[in-house]
This record gives structure tokens, C-alpha cells and sequence, in this order.
């Protein structure tokens, strides 16, 4: 915010409620050595009995954690289901014909065949409707609880791994809707001024948003595939195993087959989230989403194709949406001459569908991955979740590679062949303002720190890795004896 750069400091607060009395020196500093960011079963066994009510203190705490998440999981949707709703009632008051017909609740076909090469936008109309001077300003009790309802239903079908939890999708949505904030905040600054009589001023507002459609390639106009966007955030990895897709079609053959074996947990992810959207509890959150079978579709379409882009372990897909891009943004210096030199009537006919496609797809990858390009303590933080949840499928004989070896290495990889350039991208692209030259200036400095610091870090994450090692192999002795 122009401020410059801000050191962060992180307090980890003393909590009244722990029990403390109840626990015992030994337990006592090993509670303290946890620390917030380890599985306290992995250090269970070593508690002694008095610590068993911290235990249960810590468990509460989670829980609270956990409703405070789907609560504020909720308000940003609900937010953005606002948007959609009064932006339906803007076109409405200006006339636009909208079938308000009851909504199919099933699709037809299977995922793959839904996917195309981009979803479409509206173009631009250059007579952006006033907005209409009474807002809509709740969705409604009912669907407001339905909402709550369909989030909580989502955050427990988030299975209890180490990095593919409901504590990531959490994560994975704060961070498109910041995303999604720094391409809309001009567009709603300038759309509070749409009523205004003064002829020079409303066609200063008028210019202001034809500006801001085609610097946005009409996303910042788009309320439906916001809220789309932030959805498939939340739900991208809903019932996620723990393991690659290569390891599920290995170990489920015939349920992967339903997908083609392309994009097994994506899709699986999808159909999951969609058939549970579409049941009868879920019937008055759906009509604040959808006015018509088109809205419906259009959001399905957004859906897919932003969990689909997540697969990046899918080396066909990841070189078509390469290629597109470099094809579709390849002129990006030229785009805004290109548009500026247009009459109203030529813009009017420039279609912005393919390279908000693109821009979305992005938006959703650095979504994912965002921890990569935010403050070093929250990148190191669920890089050692990753590493846990890949060393857990090792150890469980769910995996043929050993992530002790050659992590610091495939970090340095990933940095420099995927986390940089994806970040350059969404620079490139112009339409995030700052948060684009902060996510690239963010995943630069977490390179250069994980250069220097990520053998130590690594070594910590073997040591705990031959910990687990080790208890399995006494577990499994201990199993033998009682066997004999």
C-alpha cells in the first residue's frame, strides 16, 4: 500500500483455558516443542497420563478452529453471492430479459466432456445499466444457513492428512478472494458513482469501466465467475487422500476408470462438491446463485475448468495451457493501443473469453500454491506439511519415492521452473495491480532463503521422518510378539 516493505512479527498467545495444572514437567516442555505447526499424534505416545485433559483442551481448540474457518469460509461466499445477486437485479432494471425457470438439478455426461478451451464472457456493451437504488443486502436466512450448512458439509469430507486439508482449502480461498479483490476494488469504487446525473462526470465513469472490463478482460464485471472462482478454491480438493493421482489410479484401478484415469482427484473433487450443491437441502442457496439453467452451466463450466488447472502433475494439460497462454498473451504490451484505437461499436465485438479463461487459470494455480509466494514462515509451514504427508503415503507403502532424498534439490526446481514463472505471469498479465509484483517479489526472496537455509530445514524434516520410521517398526515388532 505504498508503505514499503514491513517486517512481520508472530505472537503465539499463552492460552488461560489450557489446563495446565494437569501437566507434568516432561509434558509440559513437550507440548511447548510441538509448537502449532506439528501433528500432536505424532508425539502422543510419549505423554504421560496427567497430560491426557491437554489432550482434550488441544482437541477443543482445534474444533473452535475448525468452526471458525467454515464460518468465515461462508462470509466470503456469501459476499460474493451478493454481488452476483444484485448485479442479476441491475441487468433486470435495465430490462434485460432473465427466464426465471426453476433450475434443473442434474448435469448430463461426464466431467472431461464439460472442459473446452475456454469459457465464455459477456462482451463489452459500453451502456453498463445504473444500479438500482435499492441493493440487496442479504441472501436470506435460509440460504444462509444453507450455506453454512453446504460449507460445513464440505469441510468434513476434508480427510485428516498433513497438506491436503480442509485448513488448505481455507488457506487456497483467502487467497483467490484477495486475488479476486485486487482485480474488482476499482470496479466497485467506480460503480457506487453509476447514478450520478452529471452528464461529464457519468461519461468520466463510463471511461472508467470500459478501462477496467477490457484491462480485466471483463472479469471485473463478471460477479458469477468471481464467486465461481472462489468456490472452486474452497472445494478443489474435497476428499483428498493424501496421495497423487498416479498412486489412486494405482491402488483403485476401477474407480479411477470412471475418470478416464485423467485428473482422477480433480474430477473426483468436482463430482463430489457439485452432487452435494445439488441436493434438496441446498434448494434456496441455489436460487440466490443461479437466476437461469444458463447461470447454472456458465458456473459448472468456471468450476471444472479451475480444479482441472490445479492437476499440475498432468504434463499434456500443463503444455496446452503453456502454449495457449504464450499465444494468447503474447501481444500483452500491445493490448491496451489494440483496444484504445477501438470505436464503441468495435469494441462491442471483441470477444475477452479466451484470456479470462487464462487470467482465472492462473489465478487459481497461484491460489494453490500460494504459500510459495507469501511470508517465509507460512511458505516453510506447509512445506513441511507437504513433506509429512509425502514421507506418511511412503511409510504407509502408498508411494514408490522417498521424500528424504532429493527435497531440497526438487524445491529448487520448483522455484525456479514453476513458482517464479507463474508469478511473472500474473504480473505480466496487469491485472492483479500490486499483488503481482508482491507474489513475484515474495516467491524471488522465499528462492533465495530456502537456498540458504532449506538443507537445515530439510535435515529437521528427515529427523522426523526416521522418527515415524522408527515407531512403525516397533509398532510392527510389538504386533509380532503379541502374534506369537
Amino acid at each position: 500500500k505504498g508503505k514499503g516493505e514491513i517486517q512481520t512479527y508472530w505472537i503465539k498467545p499463552l492460552r488461560e483455558s489450557a489446563p495446565l495444572a494437569a501437566v507434568s514437567e516432561h509434558s509440559s516442555t513437550h507440548y511447548a516443542n510441538v509448537g502449532w505447526e506439528t501433528d500432536v499424534s505424532d508425539h502422543h505416545r510419549d505423554w504421560d497420563k496427567k497430560s491426557q485433559s491437554q489432550m482434550s483442551w488441544f482437541n477443543s481448540q482445534q474444533e473452535d478452529d475448525r468452526r471458525r474457518s467454515i464460518e468465515w469460509n461462508a462470509t466470503v461466499l456469501e459476499d460474493l453471492v451478493l454481488k452476483v445477486m444484485n448485479n442479476r437485479q441491475d441487468s433486470i432494471s435495465k430490462g434485460e430479459e432473465r427466464r426465471m425457470s426453476k433450475i434443473s438439478r442434474h448435469g448430463s455426461g461426464l466431467i472431461l466432456d464439460e472442459i473446452s478451451n475456454e469459457v465464455k464472457f459477456e462482451m463489452y456493451t459500453g451502456d453498463k445499466p445504473p444500479r438500482s437504488k435499492v441493493r440487496i443486502t442479504s441472501i436470506g436466512e435460509e440460504a444462509k444457513k444453507e450455506l453454512v450448512a453446504y460449507v460445513s458439509r464440505v469441510a468434513s469430507m476434508y480427510r485428516d492428512v498433513h497438506f491436503h486439508n480442509f485448513e488448505h482449502a481455507s488457506h487456497v480461498t483467502m487467497s483467490a478472494n484477495k486475488l479476486m479483490k485486487k482485480v474488482c476494488f476499482q470496479s466497485w469504487f467506480g460503480s457506487k458513482k453509476r447514478t450520478s446525473k452529471n452528464s461529464k462526470k457519468q461519461q468520466a465513469y463510463q471511461t472508467m469501466e470500459k478501462e477496467l472490463f477490457f484491462s480485466t478482460f471483463g472479469i471485473s464485471a463478471d460477479p458469477l465467475a468471481q464467486f465461481a472462482v472462489v468456490f472452486a478454491a474452497l472445494v478443489h480438493d474435497v476428499d483428498h487422500t493424501g496421495v497423487p493421482n498416479v498412486q489412486v489410479i494405482k491402488e483403485d484401478p476401477d474407480f479411477a476408470a470412471i475418470y478416464k484415469n485423467i485428473s482422477v482427484a480433480e474430477q473426483h473433487s468436482i463430482h463430489v462438491a457439485w452432487d452435494m450443491l445439488m441436493e434438496s437441502d441446498f434448494e434456496n442457496l441455489r436460487a440466490c446463485m443461479f437466476a437461469t439453467d444458463g447461470d447454472k452451466k456458465r458456473f459448472k463450466q468456471l468450476l471444472i475448468h479451475m480444479i482441472i488447472a490445479t492437476d499440475i502433475a498432468d504434463k499434456d494439460r500443463m503444455k496446452k495451457e503453456k502454449k495457449r497462454w504464450n499465444e494468447t498473451f503474447q501481444d500483452i504490451d500491445s493490448w491496451e493501443s489494440e483496444w484504445r484505437s477501438k470505436t464503441e461499436e468495435e469494441l462491442t465485438r471483441i470477444d475477452v473469453s479466451l484470456r479470462a479463461t487464462a487470467v482465472l487459470e492462473q489465478l487459481m494455480l497461484a491460489s494453490d500454491i500460494a504459500h510459495t509466494m507469501q511470508h517465509w514462515i507460512t511458505y516453510v509451514k506447509w512445506n513441511e506439511r507437504l513433506f509429512k504427508e509425502r514421507m506418511t503415503a511412503y511409510l504407509n507403502g502408498r508411494a514408490d519415492d522417498d521424500p528424504r532424498e532429493g527435497w531440497y534439490e526438487s524445491e529448487l526446481g520448483f522455484f525456479d521452473f514453476y513458482i517464479i514463472p507463474l508469478a511473472q505471469r500474473l504480473k505480466d498479465c496487469g491485472v492483479f495491480g500490486s499483488a503481482g509484483d508482491e507474489y513475484l517479489s515474495y516467491a524471488v526472496k522465499n528462492r533465495q532463503e530456502w537456498t540458504e537455509k532449506g538443507k537445515a530445514i530439510t535435515l529437521k524434516y528427515k529427523e522426523w521422518g526416521e522418527e515415524q520410521l522408527k515407531g512403525q517398526q516397533q509398532q510392527q515388532q510389538q504386533q509380532q510378539y503379541g502374534n506369537d
